[in-house]
């Protein structure tokens, strides 16, 4: 008799090859075969002693059941041996079923179910076969998130983002040369590992992606912006942490600095992982004095006089100045924030104070509260406590807050908004045209001025379209009644653009970066204010 144990161990260690053979020295069979067809199981043999005949054909169902031809080949068998060939095709169709179904269990392992693009593990596992055959010295691994696409879930749906995003992933993996890889990670994160002499090229197409997207019988093409970090591989290491991790550093610091492309250096991690020791030691840094306030200043575009101030704060850490970009993540994620927003706020009303006590020049002067500041029920009473404490005049004092796309955020908003105007404390909107909400901003919420991102004009050549929005937003600002001010200007062509547009107002680093206070006083003296007599 058939020794089905040792048949079905064979299996079980994947030596098909062998527990076929068993079955060729039992039954004496001139071949045996195993194959599986959209997703059927079939088994060819033939027998030693009818070779002029067919060989017999059978295939099993999903009840693992037989239809056989050619059964007059089983005239030389006993019903015994015919009921043992019937048990070994039923435990060789399990297998075969077995071993399909784990490999597919093991492929969905390895693939995102959206774009059916390889995932982190697909990715990784790519890598792998990959470095026995190139010199990774010669690659950049990146990682890349789309900015705000949460926008285009809202205003398409999300089975129309998820095209969005599949015809993204794509992209990037139509773009794919041999011997470099992609990874669709979910959401709207992607990475890749591609070769460096192909970085330009590969940048300008993940930065800006023009999809078509349809909604109501039109389609409608959106440019989606992919914000990358980027790490080149200096040594054969492509474990998890040099390929992934660390340009995921260099992504997320680009978002939170508001760049499109970011490179990670040995400086700028030194400077994150410094920034992370914050979390434990924020109270006491704090103390210390070690956050300082930095001031930028505003202008008007054509006097180039300084109509107002920014307050935003600075991290000294050993001597070296941290920009908020690296440690404000932190803080917003551990609610500590808000402490660090008040204490600018108050020293922002210290310095105001001294200021008009000595008789010096006063322009207007903002600070930035974060959208987790309105999670805390009584913001209102402690921004206008710290206003009144150091007796500031309202017409000095601006708080900037950034407009949200979530609803209840919003409402929170517009409940801080209204409780400032009836205080006489005017607002700003910060980064206005990136949340979907931005006109409705302008007809719901009583605010003094809004700033223009950056984004609207961060392009080599800004195009009529780019007159025909930003001069939109003016104009109805304008008529509205509420001030204008363009942040992120960087070049004398920008400036130029603004001004046709009616937009006098301007900030950014064709003007002045962000100051320590003494220096912001010179340059008080020096290039004066608009409102000197």
């Amino acid at each position: 008799m058939f020794d089905f144990l040792n048949f079905l161990e064979l299996l079980n260690n994947q030596s098909i090859d062998k527990a076929l053979e068993s079955i060729k020295d039992l039954f004496h069979l001139a071949k045996i075969d195993v194959k599986l067809s959209n997703g059927e199981v079939i088994i060819e043999y033939a027998l030693n002693n009818n070779s002029s005949k067919k060989p017999l054909v059978c295939y099993s169902n999903d009840e693992f059941t037989f239809e056989f031809y050619n059964v007059d080949s089983f005239d030389d068998y006993s019903k015994e041996q015919i009921n043992d060939i019937n048990v070994l095709l039923r435990l060789l169709s399990i297998h075969q079923k077995t071993s399909m179904l784990t490999k597919k269990v093991e492929d969905a392992m390895l693939i995102n179910m959206t774009s059916h693009l390889p995932n982190t593990h697909g990715y990784m596992k790519n890598l792998k076969e990959l470095s026995g055959r190139i010199d990774p010295k010669e690659y950049n691994a990146y990682f890349i998130n789309i900015k705000g696409f949460g926008l285009v879930n809202r205003l398409f749906g999300s089975e129309q983002g998820d095209k969005a995003i599949c015809a993204y992933a794509h992209m990037i993996n139509d773009f794919l040369s041999k011997d470099e890889a992609m990874a669709h990670l979910g959401g709207d994160n992607f990475c890749a590992f591609i070769k460096r002499k192909r970085h330009d090229e590969f940048v300008n197409l993940v930065t800006m992606c023009p999809v078509k997207i349809e909604a109501e019988g039109k389609i409608h093409k959106v440019n989606l912006i992919g914000v990358v970090g980027y790490v080149e591989i200096n040594d054969n290491d492509l474990s998890y942490p040099n390929i992934m991790s660390n340009s995921s550093i260099a992504c997320q610091y680009a978002r939170a600095t508001k760049k499109i492309v970011v490179k990670l250096t040995p400086e700028l991690l030194e400077m994150v992982n410094s920034a992370k020791r914050i979390e434990s030691i924020f109270n006491e840094e704090l103390e210390k004095g070690n956050f300082v306030v930095y001031y930028q200043p505003k202008f008007d575009i054509k006097s180039g006089k300084i109509i107002g101030v920014e307050a935003l704060s600075r991290w000294i850490n050993n001597g070296n100045v941290i920009p908020p970009g690296v440690f404000v993540p932190i803080l917003e994620k551990n609610g500590e924030i808000v402490n660090l927003d008040l204490y600018v706020l108050e020293t922002l009303c210290k310095d105001i104070a001294k200021y008009r006590s000595l008789g010096h020049n006063i322009v207007p002067a903002s600070c930035n509260l974060s959208r987790s500041d309105f999670s805390i029920p009584d913001i209102e009473d402690k921004v206008i406590n710290i206003i009144k404490k150091y007796d500031v005049k309202t017409k000095d004092i601006v708080i900037e807050v950034t407009e949200t796309t979530n609803l209840e955020e919003n409402k929170r908003l517009a409940k801080f908004i209204n409780t400032m105007n009836q205080n006489g404390i005017m607002t700003a909107i910060d980064d206005f045209g990136t949340g979907y909400s931005s006109l409705s901003v302008l007809r719901d919420f009583k605010v003094s001025e809004i700033k223009i991102d950056r984004s609207f004009i961060n392009r080599e050549i800004l195009t009529d379209s780019d007159e025909i929005i930003i001069g939109s937003i003016i104009d109805m600002a304008k008529r509205l009644n509420i001030n204008v001010i363009c942040e992120g200007v960087e070049t004398k062509s920008q400036a130029e653009f603004l001004t046709k547009l009616g937009c006098l107002n301007a900030q950014g680093f064709l003007y002045s970066k962000p100051i320590p206070k003494q220096d912001f006083e010179e340059m008080l003296q020096s290039v004066g204010t608009i409102y000197d007599k």
